[in-house]
């Protein structure tokens, strides 16, 4: 007997079709438009150093501009440079970005020097605000004025200028290809890496450095709006005008590691941790001024372990502090103390001085620091010098001057009691048992010279 095929029961082609159909429309979705924008702009505020803070601060705020589907991520920014490790790593960044990127440099007295020139170029757009100015991306290299003499100072100089023109080079080819990236003036980026060229923000619209010129924020994103820039392979039109910006602000963390990211913070928490130690070993038992010396070390070299620094600068600083220390126990009359200062100053200036960064710990901190700890160091050696000055009040040699009585006496010698003790005595004269007396003179082998003393004991 033959079976006749039924075929699939009515309820499980029903859910083959709707899975399909949705399938379909996931996958059209996909193809037709990756990315569906809001009416949202995140905003951030890049205000000092570019440090890994910074880096961590850009990409949580591209994620939040992604997950929010916003049109763009607006960053506001003012540096005076910083670190190259990231300034390479927010390049990187933003030129991969599935987000349209605004720089603005912002507000009115603004600079975007150094770093911020690659982080400028790299935007889908980069605009200024009137007053602003950009440029001077040279790497900077402090200290290079070595001194010495002969083939040893020929040396150094000739590694010192390879090591520049490596430097320069790479900085160069970097920046020139984000300009063509981005399509901006290549020409003006590499003269602003190898001769510091430096514009306004009328100049670098006029030579194509920058796309727009704007006094504020709504008005920038109403001058921008329906510009076309390009997200990977496509061309995307940017939807600004009306757009509500979400400001962003640094979590906790990077607010710290941004702090910790500051030269001049680096090198306070050393100088301090240092001078704390000083204290504890100039007075011992104060236990405030070692605590907190200690950990304003520690937390210095946190500093160091986020900044690239300079071992040298560093081992000038360890010198300063064993030299402090030393003027303890060394009866120097300052001359320690003034070589700590020169080892503090020149640690100061080279401690930062790297290829990897374009900042440095500024000379005013430096001549507050060191005329702190001057001052100190001349105070406490005028104690020194004071003290020698004290007479002695204790022992065989502080006995003159004390005052007592005889106890016994017998041929211009006796036995006397003074400061709670028994003293052999010599004196010009006869003296009674009970007489009042006044130690003139300690003449050796414990025994004391008296005289008559008359008044109260």
């Amino acid at each position: 007997m033959a079976q006749t095929d039924k075929g699939l029961p009515p309820c499980i082609l029903v859910f083959l079709v709707f899975f399909l159909a949705t399938l379909a429309y996931k996958v059209s979705a996909v193809d037709g438009e990756p990315y569906q924008y809001t009416k949202e702009i995140v905003e951030i505020e890049i205000n000092g150093s570019i440090n890994p803070s910074t880096v961590d601060y850009i990409r949580t705020a591209l994620l939040e501009a992604q997950q929010r589907n916003a049109r763009a991520l607006l960053i506001l920014m003012d540096t005076p440079g910083g670190l190259l490790n990231s300034t390479k790593d927010i390049v990187k960044i933003l030129l991969n970005s599935e987000v349209p990127i605004i720089v603005y440099v912002y507000p009115r007295g603004a600079t975007a020097t150094s770093a911020g020139v690659f982080i400028t170029l790299s935007a889908h757009v980069a605009a200024m605000s009137p007053g602003t100015s950009i440029g001077a991306a040279h790497p900077v290299m402090l200290g290079r004025d070595q001194k010495g003499s002969g083939k040893a100072k020929e040396k150094d100089n000739k590694s010192s200028d390879v090591m520049d023109e490596k430097i320069e080079n790479f900085a160069s080819s970097f920046i020139e290809s984000i300009a063509r990236e981005r399509g901006r003036n290549a020409k003006w980026a590499v003269e602003s890496v190898r001769k510091s060229a430096s514009v306004t923000a009328d100049e670098a619209l006029r030579n194509k450095v920058v796309d727009i010129i704007s006094p504020d924020i709504p008005s920038l994103l109403s001058e921008i709006d329906g510009k076309e820039v390009k997200i990977g392979d496509r061309n995307v039109s940017l939807e600004t005008a009306g757009a509500r910006t979400q400001r962003l602000e640094m979590s906790l963390r990077q607010k710290v590691v941004n702090i910790l990211s500051t030269p001049d913070i680096a090198f306070l928490l050393l100088s301090l941790g240092s001078l704390g130690i000083f204290l504890e070993f100039y007075n011992p038992g104060m236990i405030f001024p070692g605590v907190a010396g200690l950990i304003s070390l520690l937390v210095g070299f946190v500093s160091l372990q986020i900044l690239p620094f300079n071992y040298a600068g560093l081992i000038l600083l360890f010198v300063a502090m064993a030299l402090l220390i030393s003027e303890v126990y060394v009866v120097s009359y300052g001359l320690l103390s003034l070589a700590a200062l020169a080892c503090l100053v020149f640690g100061g200036l080279l401690l930062f001085d790297t290829p990897d960064s374009d900042l440095g710990v500024s000379k005013g901190v430096i001549a507050a620091v060191a005329v702190t700890i001057g001052l100190l160091s001349v105070f406490i050696v005028y104690l020194g010098m004071k003290s020698f000055q004290v007479p002695v009040q204790g022992g065989f040699e502080g006995m003159v001057g004390q005052h007592g009585e005889v106890v016994s006496w017998s041929h211009r010698s006796g036995k006397v009691f003074i400061g709670g003790e028994y003293w052999e005595a010599t004196g010009e004269r006869e003296f009674s048992p009970g007489e009042k007396i006044k130690v003139i003179e300690s003449t050796g082998e414990l025994t004391v010279k008296i005289s008559a003393f008359k008044g109260e004991g």
